[in-house]
Formats: structure tokens, C-alpha cells, sequence
């Protein structure tokens, strides 16, 4: 969750480069509706619980040394045609996507 506070810090300055922030959590949906009423969000937040689109997107792991059945941190900015512009699969989840390089993979 801390990505998601690091996210609401940054959503501003996100939005005016032009991003449109969405989290995808993998998670069971009643752990993620509990914590979103205690902690209102700016963007839209969907829940994978099947992890479904984890698997899709390649940022699932059925074991690792830090995890067992997991979905690794994961950042993608999509342009409005749906080309990648930018993905990063972190190597563990202490290790997301620092939004230094977010924002640098956006076209100037």
C-alpha cells in the first residue's frame, strides 16, 4: 500500500503530464474495499482477485524467493491509442517503479 500513498502524493503531478492514474490490486475484494473506506482514493482502483490480469500482463509469480502466488509490483503508462509507452515488473515487492521514471518515459 505504500505505492498507493506514493501515488496520492504524486496523482497531481501525474495528471498534469497528462496520466491518468488506475491501481489494479490483487487482492481479495473485501481486504481492498475495507481499506479504500478507511482510505478514500483520487483514481480508480480495481481488484484482480483472480489474478487474471496479473498472469495477462506477466506480473505474476507462483514462487519466488519473497512470494508464493503473488503479482509483483507493476507499472505501465498506455497512451490513448493503447500502445505500451512504458511497463516495469519489479524484481521483488519492495522494488516498484520509481514515478522519476514514469513521468520520464512520457513523450515531451
Amino acid at each position: 500500500m505504500r505505492r498507493i500513498a506514493q501515488l496520492r502524493e504524486g496523482v497531481q503531478n501525474l495528471r498534469a503530464a497528462g496520466l491518468d492514474v488506475v491501481i489494479v490490486l490483487c487482492q481479495k475484494r473485501s481486504a481492498v474495499t475495507e481499506w479504500v473506506v478507511r482510505h478514500p482514493l483520487p483514481f480508480p482502483l480495481l481488484v484482480d482477485g483472480d489474478r487474471s490480469r496479473a498472469k495477462g500482463w506477466g506480473a505474476y509469480v507462483p514462487f519466488s524467493y519473497d512470494s508464493i502466488n503473488i503479482a509483483r509490483p507493476a507499472s505501465f503508462v498506455v497512451d490513448t491509442a493503447g500502445v505500451i509507452r512504458y511497463a516495469r515488473l519489479s524484481r521483488h515487492q519492495l522494488d516498484p517503479a520509481p514515478l522519476e521514471g514514469i513521468l520520464g518515459a512520457l513523450p515531451l
